[in-house]
């Protein structure tokens, strides 16, 4: 089977026109010296390859002969960490593909959906380190919504596949950070525990969107994830293990007065008890 014929591009589309059509706010494309008149041609913008629309999705320009048909369907694989090592070490193309690596950690952690924008031209070598840069010659943008299926933060290897549908849970370390306040902003210097992410995907899907304290569901993000708070029953912080036996899902409430109630220690118990019983 080859790869559906309404993927390959035929004639050339602005990408500021593919992007707005996707669902991202070009709004600020025109800031720039001639963004009155051409808006599209700004340089921020018209050379990434990816675009974020907080909260709702991701659009990402993929290039068509490096999409592969996998069991009926189409995929693109990439690896992160292997295609940086042969950029330069401080180029554009460089920041883009860390830019383009956030944004598919952000639809995959986030459970967004992935819009495509299909490229045909003249493609870089990807193993050419010194090749000419690449030309586009078309672009599309594809009407079935993508999703990122698979992604390693620790490789940066990943799997794209169209039709697929995005993660329909999220939690507390899914969202994006909320938008910078003018009044009252201050820095705060604090260490963190790194959180496995694919533990807290599985403790989310395990719940099916209901708090396992109460029973009660969770609420819906704008992308239609079910959002529910994840949470240690032993905390981190006293050398609790991160793995699916410790962690449960809980409602916003619920989860602060594990925390901070004055049940806390009986609702601990409890939590191990359920998780004892999974």
């Amino acid at each position: 089977m080859s790869l559906p014929i309404e993927l390959k591009p035929t004639r050339l589309q602005r990408v500021i026109d593919l992007v707005r059509q996707a669902g991202v706010d070009v709004t600020d494309w025109s800031n720039y010296e001639k963004g009155r008149d051409n808006p599209g041609a700004n340089p921020k913008y018209c050379y990434e390859w990816a675009f974020v629309q907080p909260g709702a999705l991701v659009v990402l320009n993929l290039w068509h002969e490096a999409m592969l048909e996998v069991n009926g369907g189409v995929e693109q694989h990439f690896s992160f960490r292997d295609s940086a090592a042969r950029e330069e070490k401080n180029g554009a193309r460089k920041a883009r593909r860390r830019r383009m690596e956030e944004a598919i950690a952000l639809a995959y952690q986030s459970g967004l959906p992935v819009r495509v924008v299909v490229l045909n031209g003249n493609r870089r070598a990807p193993q050419e380190r010194a090749a000419k840069p690449s030309t586009v010659s078309a672009r599309l943008l594809d009407t079935v919504p993508w999703a990122v299926v698979a992604y390693d933060n620790a490789t940066g290897k990943g799997v794209l596949r169209r039709g697929a549908s995005a993660s329909t849970y999220a939690d507390q370390f899914s969202l994006p950070p909320p938008p910078d306040g003018k009044s009252g902003k201050h820095e705060v210097t604090a260490s963190v525990r790194d959180r496995d992410s694919e533990v807290r995907r599985f403790a989310l899907r395990r719940a099916k969107g209901k708090c396992q304290l109460c029973g009660a569901s969770g609420f819906q993000l704008p992308n239609g994830s079910m959002f529910l708070e994840t949470h240690h029953a032993i905390p981190l912080a006293e050398d609790g293990p991160d793995s699916v036996s410790n962690v449960v899902a809980l409602c916003p409430n619920h989860h602060r007065e594990a925390h901070y109630g004055r049940e806390a220690k009986t609702i601990r118990e409890r939590l191990l008890k359920i998780l004892k019983a999974l």
